[in-house]
């Protein structure tokens, strides 16, 4: 595996990156396994990614625990951050595919495949 790509411009603070990671996006307070992309525009917080996983353009992945080989899909939302104490941490399962503009709840555990604009609490 190749060491890992930070673009210009992109926001990486107080995390754990891995080999063949490539970001583009801002990534904070997370941590990233090997081969895991994170593309321009994408917002990656208080987040675990597998290795594998593709974040793409838009999406927002906050306080939640994404499994190996998953695509989160452009503007997608998954996880939300606690707000006063209150929110659990969203789980997406192994290869799972979230869709181009679908929203994932702080407390859903997902196991299958999300379609593009759909969501799930």
């Amino acid at each position: 595996m190749t060491g890992h790509r930070i673009s210009k411009g992109a926001v990486v603070d107080n995390s754990m990156i891995t080999d063949g990671c490539r970001i583009a996006g801002d990534v904070k307070h997370s941590i990233l396994f090997a081969g895991v992309t994170v593309e321009e525009g994408a917002k990656v917080e208080d987040a675990v990614i597998m290795g594998g996983t593709v974040i793409k353009s838009g999406a927002v992945v906050e306080h939640c625990i994404v499994a190996e080989n998953v695509v989160i899909g452009e503007g997608a939302k998954v996880g939300a951050m606690p707000i006063e104490g209150k929110g659990g941490v969203a789980t997406v399962g192994s290869g799972v595919y979230v869709g181009d503009n679908a929203k994932i709840g702080p407390d859903a555990m997902v196991s299958n495949n999300v379609k593009d604009g759909d969501e799930q609490w």
